[in-house]
């Protein structure tokens, strides 16, 4: 008896983890990377040879390319329902500031 309501358990776990993962969410992943000349956003990237805090308040510094790409997630709750878009991994940059800096010896 012990061993056919483990089997229905294991049954019903099974049904309801497919229903959560394909019925009710689907997800899309995709690459992230920034361009050369954007604005550096600590909060959608990370400064790859620098500290991410040590940039002078309104500064703009400008990314000089990607080294690693990031990775987003887009979830989605069934037709008609709003989904949200998910950073995993931000994509790593170094700086147009960083890359002179190595170029003058410094």
């Amino acid at each position: 008896m012990a061993l056919g309501g483990i089997e229905t358990i294991d049954r019903l776990a099974l049904r309801l983890e497919f229903a959560f993962m394909v019925e009710v969410t689907s997800s899309d992943m995709s690459l992230l990377s920034e361009t050369s000349r954007a604005e550096f956003d600590k909060s959608k990237m990370t400064n790859e040879f620098g500290d991410d805090n040590a940039s002078t308040p309104g500064s703009r510094d400008k990314v000089a390319g990607t080294t690693e790409v990031g990775v987003r997630k887009s979830v989605h709750r069934g037709p008609g329902k709003c989904g949200r878009i998910e950073v995993l991994l931000k994509p790593k940059v170094v700086l147009e500031k960083d890359v002179a800096g190595s170029e003058d010896g410094g």
